[in-house]
């Protein structure tokens, strides 16, 4: 039933405009033809008692803007009724009356395309012609004093009228194509500008941000000399720093918002969970973000009667993220008006002591792309505000009155305490499998939250130890037992959180060094996020969290988050088997050569088609490891032929292996099925945790989720996750150092090579890769005066490829710098590139045939691992 009455209000709110107008032309033509056609231009015949009628009928329209919004169903009924009997009926019976005149089979015509501009329906509009034109013909037939002839003339005429009324059909059509052209483009320009509207706030705080990150950071006292930072300054850039990340969240949160409200993006009854209603609001408090202190000074909530809702707490955020915003664009010229949060039994009160809003406006203000005197934003927010309190269950209301308030009601349905108590049996039950056996040792300084959290995790299956500081917790981590989790208070006297992790993370001898640790606080996440995340804490989860979130939080950290001694392989790969596709020979040794190391078994491909080949064959592949650039069927096609298959090598783990660091590369990935993206060369750490990733995705999915979606929203996280942590250098920002004067110790990347070493790596194929930077580089050479941009593309990326395999870092980190021009089809920007090529080039090969000398002379290679 939606999708009608969702029909039905749009097509009123189209036809209010004629809907006025036509009331108007109706209630003063009808008299004012009678007086022509009987005194000025006399007609055979008239009708005062049928114009007048039909001038009445037309007075309910005037006043349309008035009728209850329960009526406007009623209201669009009526306008159509109105405009049967007002123009179809009326002409034809007095057409008929008055001998099928030429005058009148005129009038009769322009009635039909009249109708046609008020009608944009073709369908419609022929069905109440055909009421209106048979029903007005046969009561001018019955009514007339002597049977109707009709001459051969009249015949004539009529037989127009079907013509007429095709075209005018062919007219209302073009009226309705028009009509939905100019709507789309003001639709799409309402969105533009709302975004756009909504983002100021976000990014002028965020200009704040880094105006006072400018201030605070310290100039250098001496050429070459490196700026110091105190520990206040240190501290306020942290903050600084927090406040970005929340202005870019925001600015986020906004643009979902409004794209979910255009799309009319549905809400999931399953993200939803019981919250407190007092503790949820303040929590929207906190996390508004107010353009001053004044600002928030005119802001409070009060808890009257608290009570447990049912919502998604991000949406319920967002609703009450928009009814503050209106309020204080309302009040900005009220000095003394302020803005209350009232929580009292089923519903939270938004009321401000603002300049109200009036009633005309009041019955449209939840409707899309209305607002109520706010010139810059486009009304979406309310209508997204109604949309989550029915997919809560609930309603919103607004009250107001003309200078005095404005209040909006959101009521929720009630739940049962047996309904939370039966949710929370079931919470803890899921968690058992989880927390079973599990040691989390809780500190904080406050005694009875130590107890709370003591309890709910008890009760969900963990041994949980306390400690009321940070040196106890770190007496009780130098000592066995090994512990599962740390959840850490932040704020401590003595030694706070982040103090008491670095020292755990330090001491080599701790054998918990490498436990998890989350950030236990009342502080705002992203307030603590930056510090939290150098101290070396792994997550952050608030105090104020319900038993639920704490339950979820601390469940999410045991199933993905746990931590590897340095040098320990992972577990989980060993019988296991995965593709490597890749034309360069080295890369896929390499990558071989990590996952062989954990008992994995490898199958190696070249191009595409052997991909392909390879899933035919028995057995079963867990996952490929795909170059993204191949000759013939690249990696992009090969994805998108595996994600069309109909069995289970279909949902199969894709990694895109590229040299490509451009975030357009990574979407191109995604875009075409690859689940994530690694940048070459491929890091043993990185390798290992995005398959970890992926096989626990996978498990995942098979239990209880959409493939394709959860697939998505794991390839999308893991993408920016590894661009992140990869240096890009997309544009020079400065000069280069000329090849020549890199120093010697800097041309080789020494932690890769004796990775390679470990791995038995440097051996034939090694001095293959050597002597193919060689040949790459007068290749290079050729390409470049040929002045063949393709070639020096394609030449360009063996290069950075097998420069990053055997560890070339100079070499590589300059291919990679010039790297993005060319990808554009440019030649690169330093007018010395080749030069520079053919140096770095001559020196990395020269360097590493040293390199492979001295490692295949043990003791010489041990004076070079001690050095």
């Amino acid at each position: 039933m939606a999708r009608p009455r969702e029909s039905m209000r749009d097509m009123l709110e189209r036809s209010r405009f004629a809907i006025r107008w036509g009331g108007a032309l109706g209630l003063l033509c009808h008299p004012i033809y009678y007086v022509v056609w009987t005194y000025i231009l006399p007609q055979p015949y008239d009708n005062l008692p049928l114009r007048l009628s039909a001038a009445a009928v037309c007075v309910p329209l005037l006043f349309q803007a008035r009728w209850p919004r329960r009526y406007n169903p009623a209201l669009l009924i009526y306008w159509h009724c109105c405009l049967i009997y007002v123009l179809p009926f009326v002409c034809t019976f007095l057409t008929v009356r008055n001998g099928f005149s030429t005058m009148w089979m005129m009038t009769e015509v322009m009635m039909i395309f009249i109708l046609a501009l008020c009608i944009d329906n073709p369908l419609l509009l022929i069905t109440c012609i055909g009421i209106g034109v048979f029903s007005g013909g046969l009561a001018g037939v019955l009514s007339a004093p002597t049977p109707v002839v009709l001459s051969a003339e009249d015949k004539s005429n009529l037989a127009l009228l079907p013509v007429v009324v095709l075209c005018s059909m062919a007219f209302s059509h073009a009226i309705s194509k028009g009509r939905i052209f100019v709507e789309k483009n003001r639709a799409l320009q309402a969105l533009a500008g709302s975004i756009a509207h909504e983002m100021r706030n976000p990014l002028s705080q965020l200009r704040h941000v880094l105006d006072r990150v400018e201030e605070a950071l310290p100039s250098a006292n001496r050429a070459g000399a490196a700026p110091t930072l105190s520990d206040g300054t240190a501290s306020l850039m942290y903050n600084h720093l927090a406040q970005g990340q929340l202005s870019i969240e925001r600015g986020l949160r906004i643009i979902a918002m409004t794209l979910d409200e255009v799309a009319a993006k549905s809400i999931r009854p399953d993200s939803l969970s019981y919250l407190h209603a007092g503790a949820t609001t303040r929590k929207a408090l906190a996390e508004y973000g107010f353009d001053n202190d004044k600002e928030r000074a005119k802001v409070s909530v009060v808890v009257r009667r608290d009570f447990v809702f049912k919502v998604d707490e991000t949406v319920y955020l967002f609703t009450l993220f928009n009814l503050i915003k209106n309020a204080l664009h309302h009040i900005v010229a009220y000095p003394q008006a302020t803005l209350t949060l009232t929580v009292d039994s089923g519903s939270v009160i938004v009321r401000d002591t603002g300049p109200g809003i009036a009633a005309e406006i009041l019955q449209h203000l939840f409707e899309p792309f209305r607002t109520a005197g706010n010139s810059g934003g486009t009304g979406l927010g309310l209508a997204y505000c109604q949309r989550a309190m029915r997919a809560f269950g609930g309603s919103i209301d607004c009250e107001s009155e003309l200078g005095k308030f404005t209040a909006f009601t959101l009521r929720f349905p009630p739940v049962a305490a047996d309904e939370v108590a039966e949710h929370e049996r079931r919470l803890f039950e899921r968690a058992m499998p989880a927390f079973k056996g599990k040691r989390v040792l809780v500190v904080d300084d406050d005694a009875t939250l130590r107890a709370r959290t003591r309890r709910v995790l008890t009760k969900a299956g963990a041994y949980v130890s306390e400690a009321s500081g940070g040196e106890l917790a770190l007496a009780t981590l130098r000592r066995a037992p090994l512990y599962d989790l740390v959840l850490m208070d932040i704020s401590m006297p003595d030694l706070d959180g982040y103090a008491t992790t670095e020292r755990i993370r330090a001491d080599r001898d701790c054998p918990n060094r490498n436990v998890l640790i989350a950030a236990y606080t009342a502080e705002p996440g992203n307030a603590v996020r930056l510090r939290a995340r150098r101290a070396g804490i792994d997550e952050i989860i608030g105090k104020t969290s319900s038993v639920q979130e704490l339950i979820t939080a601390v469940q999410a950290l045991f199933d993905n988050g746990v931590r590897h001694q340095p040098g320990e392989l992972p577990d989980g790969f060993a019988g296991r088997t995965f593709v490597i596709a890749d034309d360069d020979t080295y890369s896929r040794l390499v990558t071989k050569a990590y996952l062989e190391r954990c008992g994995a078994s490898v199958v190696e491909a070249d191009h595409g088609q052997a991909v392909l080949t390879n899933l035919h064959d028995d057995g079963f592949i867990d996952a490929i490891l795909m170059d993204v650039n191949m000759p013939g069927m690249n990696g992009i096609e090969t994805t998108k032929s595996i994600r069309a298959r109909t069995d289970a090598y279909a949902t199969l783990p894709i990694i895109a292996l590229t040299s490509h660091t451009d975030a357009q590369a990574a979407q191109a990935c995604l875009a075409a099925g690859m689940n994530e993206v690694l940048i070459k060369p491929v890091q043993a750490g990185s390798l290992y945790a995005c398959l970890a990733r992926q096989f626990g995705t996978r498990g995942a999915l098979i239990a209880d989720a959409p493939s394709s979606r959860r697939i998505a929203e794991t390839a999308g996280a893991s993408a920016q996750t590894d661009f992140a942590a990869t240096p890009v250098a997309l544009a020079p920002t400065a000069s280069a150092p000329a090849a020549a004067t890199i120093a010697e110790e800097s041309l080789l990347d020494e932690a890769h090579l004796e990775e390679l070493v470990s791995l038995d790596l440097l051996d034939e194929s090694f001095l293959n890769g050597i002597e193919q930077i060689r040949s790459l580089v007068v290749r290079l050479a050729a390409n470049s005066a040929a002045v063949d941009i393709k070639a020096t593309h394609a030449s360009l990326h063996a290069l950075l490829g097998v420069s990053g395999n055997i560890g070339a870092k100079a070499l590589h980190r300059y291919a990679r710098q010039i790297y993005p021009r060319v990808i554009g089809g440019e030649w690169p920007a330093d007018t010395d590139w080749l030069a520079q090529i053919r140096t770095l080039g001559a020196r990395s090969a020269d360097a590493l045939q040293r390199y492979y000398a001295s490692a295949k002379s043990p003791r010489d290679h041990r004076d070079a691992l001690s050095d």
